[in-house]
């Protein structure tokens, strides 16, 4: 290719590059990752309570043997499908949504276990 040429098309993507930075000045930014905490008020609360201890026919997220389990698949199986009471979440939010609100439930009110991937929900689909 010709010296010419070159020089045409680095200045062409040099001026791209101007444009770019002048609409995004911080560079190109990732997507924020769900708030699994949001999530949990907007949709569980109300049944699961703010402090995980559920009520009558909802079970309790805190302390519950199923939620802070090794391997998580129930879990998560439950929330994408749904069971008895338990709407299906599956079509309503995204992977990466209900691994964050299930993140979030394995880890508050006292619970400690492993963070749920979108994979993982993935898988259960």
């Amino acid at each position: 290719m010709e010296v010419s040429r070159v020089r045409k098309l680095i200045g062409i993507a040099a001026v791209g590059l101007l444009a770019f930075a002048a609409v995004h000045p911080q560079g190109p930014t990732l997507a924020a990752a769900p708030d699994g905490a949001a999530i949990y008020a907007s949709k569980c609360v109300s049944c699961h309570k703010a402090d995980g201890k559920g009520g009558g026919p909802f079970p309790a997220l805190a302390g519950n043997a199923g939620v802070t389990a090794k391997d998580p698949s129930a879990m998560i199986a439950e929330t994408v499908k749904g069971k008895g009471l338990m709407p299906a979440y599956g079509g309503k939010l995204s992977n990466a949504e209900i691994a964050a609100v299930l993140t979030y439930v394995r880890s508050s009110w006292g619970n400690n276990a492993s963070a749920i991937t979108e994979a993982q929900v993935a898988a259960a689909k």
